[in-house]
């Protein structure tokens, strides 16, 4: 007992340290990636730290299993290079007999981690997509200098393209604005300079353009092409955002679902499916039996042509709702498969940890990295082709803990049997 509570006390420390790490590092790369999307927003610092809160949960459900392969790593091998695992051998005790409490404690964790990633998680991605949203509509035309180049699609029934824009961003230059309206023809307009300004009373942007045409099809004829030149021009662009507007939306993808959610969705698209198929299959029998009962010549060719195209629109449905369907279970096996990894890298870190017989943090996480890495690009690669319909869903999501987990049991034999030829 007093051997298990020794060797857990070895790894919290370690554990502690690799996630603090593993959430620095993973805070700043979200900094370097949204601080182009908020910068220059004027969004209330509240909101951005709220922001920055919502999107620590999916980065503790990726930190906690490398901080257990870190700690792993650091706690065997400072045991093994102080000669404290000498001399466990030495009194007859077996790598597995110190491996099994660390492995129960990961299960512990591994099973936490389920619960978050079903309960919390799912509802922190949803407030965090719906925020950035927000964002996204507040002040859509203060960083235009940064657009040059780029279909800008931020404003409502416009979308405006311009070659380069002076400091400040807001005079334009050869500028190109598509304006859609109800009528279902899109007015083009192209102008030498552009000028955006807001109407702090009404809260809107304003876009004047200069020495421009304006080209648009008139909607009652689409034969008739109307083309106008103009001197001076203005487009309402709508809401300019000064303030920051919070929504809601019932709307959720697959990464902010829980699991229930998810299933009973599966189970939907699989009855979908299977109506799809009776479909089909009538289709075909419904034909069959009017071949045979009408015998005129033009008839069954037109016929055959008309169920044809129906099958085949009513196949591109299924396999969409198929690949809908293998979406989903990615991620119910990946709410799964990850926590799991807090035991497979255990298997693996253990005997690793022991034969590196180190306790530098360097190596640990060099090491820690190779194998986490290593370990991600099988869970991406797998979910990416089992979304293709290529691999099985749970296949994808589980072997990579199998593989890691396999790896493990390996060295940790090798181990045994080098402990067994030297006691001899």
């Amino acid at each position: 007992m007093r051997l298990r509570r020794y060797v857990i006390s070895e790894l919290i420390m370690p554990f502690l340290f690799g996630f603090s790490v593993i959430i620095f590092l993973l805070v700043i790369d979200l900094i370097l990636q949204m601080l182009d999307r908020i910068l220059g927003k004027g969004v209330p610092i509240g909101v951005v730290f709220e922001l920055f809160f919502l999107n620590t949960a999916w980065m503790i459900a990726l930190a906690v299993p490398m901080a257990v392969l870190v700690s792993t790593l650091l706690a065997f091998g400072r045991l093994s290079a102080a000669g404290e695992i000498v001399a466990m051998r030495a009194l007859g005790i077996g790598i597995h007999q110190v491996v099994v409490p660390v492995l129960l404690v990961a299960a512990l964790l591994g099973i936490g981690l389920v619960i978050f990633n079903d309960r919390i998680l799912p509802e922190f991605n949803h407030r965090a997509r719906v925020l950035m949203t927000d964002i996204h509509r507040k002040r859509p035309a203060v960083a235009l200098a940064d657009k040059a180049g780029v279909m800008i699609g931020d404003f409502k029934n416009y979308q405006i393209l311009f070659d380069r824009a002076d400091a400040g961003g807001n005079i334009l230059h050869d500028v190109l604005v598509y304006s859609f309206n109800s009528d279902g023809f899109p007015e083009t307009a192209v102008a030498d300079s552009g000028v955006v300004e807001f109407d702090e009373a009404r809260d809107e942007a304003l876009l004047y353009l200069f020495n421009g045409e304006m080209h648009r099809i008139d909607p009652d004829d689409p034969t008739v092409y109307a083309l106008t030149t103009f001197a001076k021009a203005r487009l309402r662009l709508g809401d300019a955002g000064q303030q920051l507007s919070r929504s809601s939306s019932a709307y959720r993808n697959d990464r902010e679902m829980d699991i229930a959610t998810m299933q009973h969705k599966i189970a939907q698209y699989e009855s979908e499916l299977h109506q799809a198929k009776v479909k089909r299959a009538n289709l075909m029998n419904a034909f069959v039996r009017e071949v045979l009962i009408d015998s005129t010549d033009t008839k069954p060719v037109q016929s055959l042509r008309a169920v044809l195209g129906r099958v085949a629109a009513d196949t591109r449905i299924a396999r969409h709702k198929l690949r809908a369907a293998d979406r989903l279970r990615v991620e119910v096996h990946k709410k799964f498969s990850i926590p799991a990894a807090c035991v497979a890298f255990v298997l693996v870190g253990a005997p690793i940890g022991v034969w590196a017989r180190s306790n530098s943090v360097a190596i640990g996480a060099a090491i820690s990295i190779g194998f986490f890495l290593a370990w991600w690009i099988f869970l991406i690669g797998g979910e990416k082709l089992a979304d293709r319909g290529v691999l099985m869903p749970w296949f994808a999501m589980w072997i990579p803990n199998v593989l890691t987990a396999l790896v493990g049991v390996v060295l940790s034999a090798r181990i045994i049997c080098e402990w067994g030829v030297k006691r001899r």
